[in-house]
């Protein structure tokens, strides 16, 4: 009888030992390189204010876009337990890329003289990056899965032509990530980690304005938009 539980407590020793051995697998500090394919969806809304006899008008789109891009990440996975890790990191994208464009035409008057203005505006964005955590589950040796919360920001510039100037611009858009993924240790240091993620971005406003100048009347338009961002990234890293 002695002699079962001494193999029995051997035999749970040696278990937890290789458990632990393989959260530390997933731990300590790492650094990747990410290639994604995004999507954006842009859903916005346009008030139009006119002075003299135009009164107002308004109206909403919806645009998409697809485009790949890449970025860095660091993280450092603390090992909780014999199967557990909780990474914190940052993801960030250097660089800039054009996020969308449109035009508009709009076809007023003011008094008794009909006129047209036309004009385009462009949205670009700048060095994104996502502070997160990640709490992971070790599934083998080589293997984990995990859960992420982040927060992300990214710089915004957009540009307008035509009559119509940007009197307010919009403000850096931020928002929370949520993300699902899995790692797998090709080496004892290299590794293929795999992600799907969405963002939502809070809702970003501009206003742009045009002045009376004999032959159109004083125009006002509030543009708001609601950003959301699906991802799926490919990272290849290495854990120091």
């Amino acid at each position: 009888m002695n002699k079962i539980l001494k193999l029995s407590a051997i035999a749970l020793l040696a278990s937890s030992t290789s458990l632990m051995a393989q959260s530390k697998n997933f731990a300590g500090p790492s650094l990747g390189l990410s290639v994604s394919a995004l999507g954006a969806e842009i859903n916005g809304s346009g008030t139009s204010s006119t002075g003299g006899t135009n009164g107002a008008n308004t109206g909403s789109a919806s645009v998409g876009k697809v485009a790949e891009i890449a970025a860095i990440d660091a993280s450092y996975g603390f090992a909780m337990g014999n199967n557990s890790v909780l990474s914190i990191g940052a993801t960030y994208t250097p660089g800039k890329a054009k996020a969308g464009s449109g035009t508009y035409t709009d076809n007023g008057s003011a008094l008794t003289t009909n006129v047209n203005d036309a004009g385009s505006m462009n949205v670009e964005v700048k060095n994104p990056y996502t502070i997160y955590v990640a709490p992971t589950y070790v599934v083998g040796p080589n293997s984990a899965i995990y859960a992420k919360l982040g927060y992300s920001k990214t710089d915004l510039n957009v540009t307008a032509t035509g009559s119509a100037a940007l009197t307010k611009k919009p403000d850096d858009m931020e928002g929370w990530t949520y993300a699902i993924g899995s790692k797998t240790m090709l080496t004892s240091n290299l590794y293929l980690g795999v992600e799907a993620s969405i963002t939502d971005y809070d809702s970003v406003t501009a206003t742009q304005s045009t002045s009376s100048n004999g032959l159109t009347a004083n125009s006002t338009k509030n543009i708001t938009a609601d950003v959301k961002v699906a991802q799926g990234t490919v990272t290849l890293g290495y854990k120091f």
